[in-house]
């Protein structure tokens, strides 16, 4: 059985951006949220990370994986419909007596 979450994701937002933005120290940080100084760490370093990732596309644009997986896919449709048209003469030529 696990204990519920000391914080929801609202107050991690805001121990994140309060560390950021460098308006109180980090053990001032730390004392006012009553939390360890490596927890704290451990959420700016989320924080940051998450900020750099959502900054190096547009708003909207899929990553870098999603793109990667829908041409896959298209390919993958592509070569499906190769095949089908490639079975329906091969029908068509045995029908034909050819």
């Amino acid at each position: 059985m696990s204990r519920p979450p000391k914080f929801t994701e609202e107050q991690k937002y805001e121990i994140a951006l309060d560390l950021i933005s460098g308006k109180l120290s980090h053990a001032e940080i730390c004392r006012k949220w009553q939390i360890s100084s490596t927890y704290a760490y451990k959420l700016k370093d989320r924080a940051l990370d998450l900020l750099r990732e959502g900054m190096g596309r547009p708003a909207g644009r899929p990553d870098a994986k999603t793109e990667a997986r829908e041409k896959r896919i298209a390919d993958l449709e592509q070569l499906a419909g190769d095949q089908a048209l490639v079975i329906r003469a091969f029908k068509k030529n045995i029908r034909s007596g050819r």
